[in-house]
């Protein structure tokens, strides 16, 4: 198997220096250097936008966490008595 690796191997590379040789270096076509540059400018639209609603989210939750009044050890919540889930005696 590692044969058969090491053969593709060569063989890929043989075509790619001969390729290059050529004249032939150029890997993208116009039309897939454009679907490429598309994609890069989506992305950083995405990633901004990403960047926005982590920001605002966070101002959000700051602004909730501020206005949520502070919590005493008699404050906390208790479960509620309920006979359905008791394990049986």
């Amino acid at each position: 198997m590692l044969l058969c690796v090491a053969l593709g191997v060569g063989v890929v590379g043989y075509v790619m220096i001969e390729a290059r040789r050529e004249g032939r270096g150029e890997f993208w076509t116009p039309e897939g250097e454009e679907l490429i540059a598309g994609a890069r400018r989506r992305s950083e639209q995405v990633r901004s936008r990403g960047e926005q609603l982590g920001r605002s989210a966070a101002q959000r939750t700051q602004a909730l966490r501020e206005r949520r009044p502070e919590r005493t050890r008699d404050d906390a919540p208790r479960p509620a008595e309920d006979d359905t889930y008791r394990a049986a005696s």
